[in-house]
């Protein structure tokens, strides 16, 4: 439990940006440590993607829960957003206050390319995951993803102001492409 405890809290304070942000640390410190393996990993960023809520939180009460159940899930979630409860909370003034200030606007400038590259490196991450098939002597990649990506940009042409559609036809399109045997 304290484990989980000092990887939330750890992954909470340096997450600057939000929950997609999270993602690389929570992979690190949680697939790193043998905690999960990083199929489990991206099942839960797929399920955690999917529910409503911020994506950290719900990656950590799904981690938290896996590991110690209700329990687990209640201290990973409070310790995830602990710190940055406490940031904000010391911080909200003095950013007020000298929020036009050069050194802060350029800090922020600084923050947002670090969480575009860390969102960027989840991104990647996760797409070559889904359309490289490992296997021996070579990689190969799978087309069935690659489809299902193609269709799923397509119609976030036409959708992309009702994600919820996005989600349940992404769903739905999985399922059928992996249930034909091709």
């Amino acid at each position: 439990m304290i484990e989980l405890i000092l990887i939330f809290l750890y992954v909470g304070l340096f997450t600057i940006g939000g929950g997609m942000v999270a993602i690389p640390l929570i992979q690190q410190q949680v697939v790193g440590r043998g905690m999960i393996t990083f199929d489990e990993f991206i099942a839960m960023l797929a399920i955690a993607e999917s529910t409503p809520g911020p994506i950290g939180i719900n990656i950590a009460t799904y981690v938290g829960f896996t590991h110690q159940h209700i329990l687990g899930a209640v201290v990973a979630t409070a310790a995830f957003i602990l710190p940055s409860f406490i940031i904000v909370s010391a911080l909200a003034g003095l950013l007020k206050k000298y929020r036009y200030s050069l050194l802060v606007v350029y800090w922020f400038y600084y923050l947002k390319a670090v969480i575009i590259g860390l969102i960027g490196y989840a991104a990647v991450n996760i797409l070559i995951h889904a359309v490289v098939v490992e296997g021996f002597p070579d990689l190969s990649l799978d087309f069935k993803a690659i489809g299902i990506i193609v269709v799923m940009a397509i119609l976030y042409k036409f959708f992309y102001k009702k994600p919820w559609l996005l989600i349940i036809f992404g769903a739905i399109l999985g399922m059928i492409v992996y249930s034909l045997p091709i």
